[in-house]
């Protein structure tokens, strides 16, 4: 049976990339049937900004928004688009107006896929990863006024090698135009455009950011 469903996040795992050349979430055995125990139990440590994973204001903002303050209709997406874009190593992506024109004003979660993930187990996916330009945020908000959420293929906003300008793309994204910020996403299945999306945080309260499953509805 062909489902209409795909997952537009990793697994997790022991290679899981993370930002800054860090590797790994660890699980380990605290209870196993096979030690004679009545059941299996695991014990998970990562870091909550690990694999596919949202942002949200808090992570750049002391005052900013954390998990809770976003109510269960908010990661139902009933306009989902993305767009490609070819990209190389530590570029900063930017739409011009004319295609920020192109793209449906009515869109909530926007995707922008470089296909960047085929060097997802290689060191510059994270040492070499583009960025995206902090003035595609007001751009992108002044076209779609809808929008709640940018995600994307590579593994940070920021570009590793421009630090300092990745601090201000997520404080245009986060704080000034309200945008959420989707890293890591797993894009090799998306061909066609999505009719829904379904993006759910672990519900942790106080988080900064959290891993994220994420499930389009073709």
């Amino acid at each position: 049976m062909t489902s209409n469903k795909i997952y537009l996040s990793y697994f997790m795992d022991d290679n899981t990339p993370l930002y800054g050349g860090d590797y790994g979430v660890t699980m380990k055995s605290l209870r196993s049937i096979e030690n004679g125990d009545t059941a299996n139990t695991k014990e998970l440590n990562f870091c909550n900004h690990s694999g596919t994973h949202i942002d949200f204001p808090n992570h750049f903002s002391v005052n900013g928004k954390v998990v809770e303050n976003y109510d269960a209709e908010f990661w139902i997406f009933d306009h989902p688009y993305f767009v490609e874009v070819n990209t190389v190593e530590s570029q900063i992506i930017d739409l011009s107006l004319e295609d920020v024109n192109l793209i449906p004003q009515n869109v909530d979660f926007l995707i922008i896929k470089t296909g960047f993930t085929k060097y997802r187990s290689e060191e510059r996916y994270w040492n070499a990863n583009p960025g995206i330009a902090p003035e595609l945020a007001e751009k992108l908000k002044s076209r779609c006024k809808n929008l709640r959420v940018l995600g994307m293929d590579i593994i940070s906003l920021t570009s590793f090698q421009n630090r300092p300008l990745g601090r201000i793309s997520h404080n245009k994204f986060l704080i000034e135009n309200e945008i959420l910020i989707v890293e890591d996403m797993y894009l090799d299945k998306l061909i066609n455009q999505p009719n829904r999306i379904y993006c759910f945080p672990i519900l942790r309260s106080g988080l900064d950011g959290s891993p994220v499953t994420i499930i389009a509805e073709l």
